[in-house]
């Protein structure tokens, strides 16, 4: 099954009926790299949501909230609605908690992540050659067997040049690294490994967020700003 953006990113939205989505979502959990642009587009329409304010009431609003005020006052035995759900934080990353659960991950280590102070490093020839050239969606074979897929790129707020990705082997990781003075090094990092017949909890996603947003990395690059960074 062959799949373009514009699904990936109408499946991101939740706008394919249930048995389109079923097929093209066993199609991305088969492909690490349509995974990895699957991440792209849900986490950039995060941070386009999270830059939308929120729209201000209007005169005629006020007026039909008043009104319906001054109904619910009058009336006595007028039963009270329950309070909405609350929204989970991470309701745009649904699409990709459907494809871990069809995936069946467990979480087996917690991220960590460094405030400004960079991790050993520890990357190998293959890392480093595709932290430095591998364009955002593309997958390469690393020499120990794993598969490496570039996830997305971001500026932090100390103006480094950072990106994230995912090896698949054994067991799955999820590596925010950003290049400083000294090269790059590790500043985020979470461990998954399969598990038949479990379906992860969201928090590895939440944390990896989090760290996202104090280290000051706002929307993904676009492809040619992406391609800018690794030309420097």
């Amino acid at each position: 099954m062959q799949i373009d953006d514009q699904t990936l990113m109408a499946l991101a939205d939740g706008e394919l009926d249930a048995a389109t989505a079923a097929k093209v979502t066993a199609t991305v959990n088969a492909d690490p790299a349509l995974q990895a642009r699957l991440r792209m587009f849900t986490e950039t329409r995060t941070r386009l949501q999270a830059d939308i304010p929120a729209p201000q009431p209007t005169a005629k609003d006020a007026d039909l909230a008043a009104m319906i005020r001054a109904t619910q006052a009058a009336s006595d035995t007028a039963a009270k609605a329950p309070p909405p759900p609350a929204q989970p934080a991470n309701i745009n990353r649904r699409p990709l908690m459907a494809i871990a659960a069809a995936l069946a991950l467990a979480v087996v280590g917690l991220g960590w992540w460094q405030n400004g102070e960079p991790a050993q490093s520890g990357f190998g020839a293959g890392q480093l050659a595709a932290l430095e050239s591998l364009p955002s969606g593309q997958t390469q074979r690393l020499e120990d067997g794993r598969d490496l897929t570039m996830v997305a790129s971001y500026q932090n707020g100390d103006g480094e040049f950072c990106r994230e990705y995912e090896t698949f082997g054994e067991a799955a990781q999820i590596v925010v690294a950003c290049r400083g003075s000294d090269g790059w090094a590790e500043r985020f990092a979470v461990s998954i490994q399969e598990e038949v017949g479990y379906v992860p909890a969201t928090g590895e996603i939440a944390e990896l967020d989090q760290f996202l947003n104090q280290s000051g990395m706002g929307q993904p690059l676009s492809p040619e700003e992406e391609a800018a960074a690794l030309a420097e």
